[in-house]
């Protein structure tokens, strides 16, 4: 990026990085509405319910992905600004490799403690059978999302935030139209449904590998040097986020214990817009958070060249 430039057009920079950051969030929240437009269509409220049910699963991936990724990419940044290249690439690839653990680790978890969840919430017969279908699938999709994202922070972070936009615009039409093939024409259940969301992630994943063979300027991925010292700072810049994130999906795991005991499944359906409304302006939230860490990154890099 050409520091001159960034300096007397600092407000039309912020915006050409924070709109592409925008948009490319309010699509990556879109794939998981698009998937509740096709099982309320193609299979009904129960299918509803139960990806509802799942949706303090999301929340839990968002908030150990943010954790690490906001974190990380905000030291880098302050890195980047010094011209320290070689600690700020430490600092993606450690980044990187801590999301992928944790992301796995939870996917774990999860498995773990499935049947346990769905006991809990009283989740039983199309319910508890769509939510052991949709979300062993989603699992993956869900590891995947968590790594995808961490990657677009750093592309973002590296001047090319209108690269990312277009990966996620390429994720969401993939993600559409496997919908309707998958549901509409081969009535695949949901099952079909999660299949389109992490085929969509797999190839969100190799768009972004291929831009960091051959087109990233700064972030390289090479062998990893691991620091305790920067997974410290890390965790700690991003415990906000993760707060953040946990605290919704622990409103939204309330919400569901009580309307299923008081209503049942169909108010847990209808209990669901708004669950989607929340998932929506929580991954807004973080372009917001972008937004923060690009204008802390100028502040640094301006104080260090000038």
């Amino acid at each position: 990026m050409n520091l001159e430039n960034i300096r007397q057009h600092t407000i039309k920079t912020i915006l050409q990085f924070s709109v592409p950051s925008i948009i490319a969030m309010v699509l990556t929240s879109l794939i998981t509405v698009a998937d509740g437009f096709f099982i309320g269509n193609y299979i009904g409220k129960d299918g509803i319910a139960a990806v509802n049910l799942g949706l303090p699963v999301i929340y839990l991936f968002l908030a150990i992905g943010l954790m690490v990724s906001v974190g990380g990419v905000s030291i880098a940044g302050m890195s980047l600004g010094a011209k320290d290249f070689a600690k700020c690439n430490q600092i993606f690839r450690q980044t990187i490799f801590t999301t992928a653990l944790l992301a796995v680790l939870t996917g774990l978890f999860v498995c773990i403690f499935f049947e346990s969840m769905l006991d809990f919430l009283r989740a039983e017969g199309c319910v508890r059978e769509y939510f052991r279908t949709y979300y062993r699938i989603m699992l993956l999709e869900l590891i995947l999302m968590v790594v995808n994202s961490s990657f677009g922070m750093f592309i973002r972070g590296e001047g090319n935030p209108q690269f990312y936009m277009k990966i996620n615009i390429l994720s969401i039409f993939t993600n559409i139209i496997l919908d309707y093939v998958f549901a509409g024409i081969f009535q695949t259940g949901v099952a079909g449904i999660a299949a389109a969301s992490l085929i969509s992630a797999i190839l969100s994943l190799i768009c972004i590998l291929w831009y960091f063979r051959k087109r990233a300027k700064i972030y390289r991925l090479e062998a990893i040097s691991f620091s305790a010292e920067i997974l410290k700072t890390t965790f700690l810049n991003g415990s906000s986020e993760f707060i953040g994130e946990m605290s919704t999906g622990i409103a939204m795991f309330a919400y569901n214990f009580v309307i299923m005991r008081k209503i049942g499944v169909d108010g847990v359906t209808a209990f669901t817009i708004v669950g989607y409304i929340s998932y929506v302006f929580s991954e807004n939230k973080v372009s917001c958070i972008s937004l923060e860490k690009l204008i802390l990154f100028f502040k640094c890099t301006f104080t260090m060249v000038y």
